[in-house]
């Protein structure tokens, strides 16, 4: 059995390592964009009909929702920044999938708000042929969010299904 110091370590670990590799791979993937495909070139074709490497600027949010509006998204982003730290260290829930899922969403959070801080908008680089060009960020903090909704839920079913025991 693990003692409690040593799991509050463990997911402080896992929410930490999760959130600095979204930031790693999105920097990494965006500046590698920026440098080998020119802004607004053809796409280039990975899976025919499916996934393409579009390089585009986003002033908006993710996947190209509210263009124009960079600095209250960077705002919202500082909010959400903050409010996920106090989330961490108020809530203190020591399960993994927790952690991990707020990691995702620190990760991606940050990772825009550096390219709105220094350039002024988002790189977006991913093109599904279905929805619009997004990023790593983009799709950490989709992950995230999904993973905290099924948290929430697999929670409410745990009180209710105690409840009726």
């Amino acid at each position: 059995m693990i003692s409690r110091a040593k799991r509050n370590i463990l997911m402080n670990v896992y929410f930490l390592v999760t959130a600095v590799l979204v930031l790693v791979a999105d920097q990494i993937t965006k500046n590698l964009i920026i440098q080998n495909v020119p802004e607004n070139s053809p796409s280039i074709e990975i899976i025919r009909g499916l996934l393409y490497i579009t390089h585009v600027k986003n002033s908006g949010a993710a996947f190209g929702m509210f263009q124009g509006y960079t600095n209250i998204l960077a705002i919202i982003s500082i909010v959400a920044i903050v409010l996920i730290i106090i989330l961490k260290v108020i809530l203190k829930l020591n399960f993994a999938f927790y952690n991990v899922s707020l990691g995702f969403i620190l990760g991606g959070a940050i990772g825009n708000l550096i390219d709105r801080y220094f350039m002024g908008e988002v790189t977006d680089f991913i093109n599904l042929s279905f929805i619009p060009v997004f990023n790593i960020a983009d799709f950490s903090l989709i992950i995230g969010f999904c993973l905290l909704v099924i948290i929430i839920i697999r929670e409410y079913f745990k009180k209710e299904k105690s409840r009726g025991s």
